[in-house]
């Protein structure tokens, strides 16, 4: 049971991510979309399972939910300012320690899927980012200890 809820909930997430970033919504891209999106779920959870890594928790996640948007926006239009004004390309390596039960896997997703952060390692609990700018995003903030 907690298999098939684990691939749901990577399968929800990944399509949901696809609708996102396609510009048209329309019944045949939703419907690859979907079938995408069950492999790569498949293979996170195979990833997940080689790795030992439990699949962790939910906290943090629908603050993380809210923050999303919110964060997406933010990055694109820091993004768009590095493109245009080189000297705002202030990025860099920094760790995000997640609050406790909160599910790594699941949180590097979600912050790898905006402009401005990638998750390059996950170590327990911490996640090492490379970003773009020095303030943590609102993402970052919903994730965090610092948040509670």
């Amino acid at each position: 049971m907690r298999t098939a809820a684990e691939l749901l909930l990577w399968w929800g997430l990944l399509l949901l991510l696809n609708i996102v970033l396609i510009s048209a919504v329309t019944p045949l891209e939703v419907a690859v979309g979907g079938g995408v999106a069950l492999l790569a779920a498949l293979g996170a959870l195979a990833v997940r399972r080689a790795s030992g890594a439990a699949p962790g928790g939910a906290a943090r996640l629908a603050p993380a939910l809210r923050a999303f948007p919110r964060t997406l926006l933010a990055d694109t239009g820091r993004l768009a300012l590095a493109v245009v004004s080189p000297g705002h390309r202030r990025s860099g390596f920094r760790a995000v320690r997640l609050a406790p039960g909160t599910g790594p896997a699941w949180a590097a997703a979600l912050l790898s899927a905006t402009p401005g952060a990638y998750v390059v390692d996950v170590d327990g609990q911490g996640l090492l980012v490379h970003a773009l700018g020095h303030e943590p995003s609102a993402l970052e903030g919903a994730l965090t200890e610092a948040a509670e």
